[in-house]
This record gives structure tokens, sequence and C-alpha cells, in this order.
């Protein structure tokens, strides 16, 4: 294992850079211009992929003590999220072209929203999985309502916002039922003393880490519409502009 070696975190690190440049170039360049800001991206992006898999081929190391762990598992989705980044970016060209002025916005959020899915895949406990998927919302939440003019884009954002507030406040009620109990968020460490659990006590699992888990698969179906939590994906997914219903549906 290789100590808090924070080069391994170099892919994380560009994306954030080229979405702040992404951003920064929106401030700066004409109007007519704006139109170079996707293609960008995409050749950022595709760079970043690159990179990543040249850098991270075979590495398997932790930092943090195993808060983030740096694997195939991780090099796999990465790869992934960027290639749907890219899919993204290009459905996107017409609808960014008609409504709306400044472009680097939405491309800057979206690169933002590839950064916590890659932080998402990395994450070793359940904390460090939380603010990755929280990051992840707040980028949702704007870009599901980003055609502001549209009364649907305007309800499905709020609808998606309320419902995400609740999921969030489950997920971490649930987190702190499984800490309080097991005393660890590390997923190694939760199935350690699982099994212990079970071992011990004769196949029966504490109450409260029994709710703690409950409400833990209730605010990731809330965050996944996953049957029965999806009561908020119709509304959403209709008001949302098309490519960011695309995205929620990946």
């Amino acid at each position: 294992m290789i100590g808090n070696n924070f080069t391994l975190l170099l892919p994380e690190f560009l994306l954030t850079g080229l979405a702040f440049i992404v951003l920064s170039f929106d401030l700066v360049l004409p109007q007519h211009r704006k139109q170079i800001l996707p293609y960008f991206s995409i050749f950022g992006l595709f760079g970043i992929l690159i990179f990543t898999l040249t850098f991270l081929w075979g590495e398997n190391s932790t930092l943090y003590e195993g808060i983030i762990k740096i694997d195939l598992y991780s090099l796999f989705f990465k790869g992934v999220f960027i290639g749907i980044g890219v899919i993204i970016i290009l459905s996107s060209l017409e609808f960014v072209k008609k409504n709306l002025s400044h472009q680097g916005e939405y491309y800057g959020l979206l690169i933002f929203s590839l950064l916590s899915m890659s932080m998402m895949a990395m994450s070793g406990e359940l904390l460090t999985a939380y603010i990755s998927l929280e990051l992840l919302s707040f980028t949702l939440y704007i870009l599901v309502s980003y055609n502001r003019f549209n009364p649907k884009s305007n309800e499905a954002g709020i609808k998606y916002i309320l419902l995400g507030a609740f999921s969030s406040s489950l997920l971490l009620y649930g987190i702190s039922l499984i800490y309080g109990t097991l005393g660890t968020t590390s997923f190694d460490g939760i199935s350690e003393q699982l099994t212990n659990m079970i071992l011990l006590e004769g196949g029966s699992i504490n109450l409260q880490t029994l709710i703690g888990l409950i409400l833990l698969i209730a605010g990731l179906g809330f965050k996944a519409a996953a049957v029965p939590f999806h009561m908020w994906a119709p509304d959403v997914y209709e008001g949302a502009p098309t490519p960011i219903t695309a995205l929620l549906a990946v």
C-alpha cells in the first residue's frame, strides 16, 4: 500500500481544472466564439481519459487508510463516466445553442458531475461516498432546472431538490445509526462487523443496525429512482432538458 500519494488523484485534479477553465473561458470569450466550448470540453475529457488509463492502469492503492481506493474497479467506472460525459455534451449541442447564452456554465456543471461520479467510484467508506453523491446531486439540481423559462423545468427542479433533500436526510440518519452500532463507516469494516455480529448472535442483526441499513437503502433508492422510491422520476424526466434526462437515466 502506498501512503497519501496525492498524484493518484491527478485525474480528479484535471477534471476540476478543466471545469474551471471552461467556466473562465465563458466569461472572456465573445458570444460568437463560445461554440468552441463544447469541443474544448470533449477534447479535454478525451485527454483526461487517456492520461487516466495510462497513469492508473494496474494501480491498487489507498489513501487515508482506505477512505479512497484506486484500483481497476474505480478505473473502469472513471472511463465509463467520462465516456458518458462526452456523449451528453455532444447531445447537448443543439439545446445549448438555442437556449443558453452562457454555455460554459452548463458544460462546467457537467464536468463537475463527472468529478463527483469519479469520487463515488473511489470511495471506500460511507461519508466519502455521501459527500460525492451530494456534489453530484447539487449539480443535477441545477441542470434539471436549467431551462428556467419552461414552467415544467422549474417544477422538476423544485421537486427534485425537495425529494433529494429528504433522501439525503435518510442517508445521513442511516449512516449515523450504522456508525453508532458498528463503530465504523468503512465498507470493509462494516462487512467485517456484520459478519461477526451474525456469527456471534446466531444469525441476527442488532435492531438499530437493521434500521440504519433500511434507511441507507431507502435513501439510495430515492437517489437512484429505484422502485418503490421512484415517484419523482416522471416529473423530473419530463421537465429536465432532454440531454439531462438522458444523464439521469444513465
